[in-house]
């Protein structure tokens, strides 16, 4: 891997220069997709910066750390990167696990267990599982009809559009009564 150190509006010493390129090279475990890496280190008012971007095969990876320290800067944002190289290897990993004999078009249930054996497996046995996964269309309806929705299904929730605010809402039963669950997305 090359990689190439840069200041912005800071001078470089031969101790960040090195620390940069150490941090950077530990990297290389988590993927062999990756070419070339540029590391920004600036100054901003009171704040060190430390900007990395690694061109791999496919893709590119930026991240960018801020502290009162240059080299708690570095530290931080190796580390971001170490997490996202983590994740893009398990994505294949999975992906090239979830293949099988069947048709492009049809989907197999086997498949999906198996993949989850896997996960399993890789987790430690404390962790939380996710034991299934539903997919369901939000119905439109009032708060009310929720309600009453919630009442006879017996589940301990229900996710509908509400039909007043048109917001996707949750109804959950909370105590005597009922609580309603509205994300932000903002």
């Amino acid at each position: 891997m090359d990689i190439t150190v840069k200041g912005k509006n800071f001078d470089i010493t031969d101790s960040l220069r090195n620390h940069a390129k150490s941090k950077l090279s530990k990297t290389a475990r988590f993927s062999d997709n990756v070419m070339t890496a540029e590391v920004t280190l600036a100054t901003e008012r009171n704040w060190h910066v430390a900007k990395i971007t690694l061109n791999c095969k496919g893709s590119d990876l930026h991240a960018e750390e801020k502290s009162t320290d240059m080299y708690n800067s570095i530290d931080r944002v190796v580390e971001k990167l170490e997490r996202e190289l983590k994740k893009q290897r398990e994505k294949e990993t999975n992906h090239r696990a979830g293949r099988s004999a069947s048709a492009p078009g049809e989907e197999s249930e086997e498949r999906e267990p198996e993949a989850g054996k896997k996960k399993d497996k890789e987790k430690d046995a404390y962790s939380a599982r996710i034991e299934s996964v539903q997919r369901f269309t939000p119905q439109s309806m009032t708060v009310d009809e929720a309600i009453k929705e919630l009442q006879s299904s017996g589940e301990d929730f229900v996710g509908f559009l509400n039909e007043d605010t048109g917001n996707f809402q949750l109804i959950h039963r909370k105590g005597k009564g009922y609580g309603i669950v509205e994300p932000r997305l903002s």
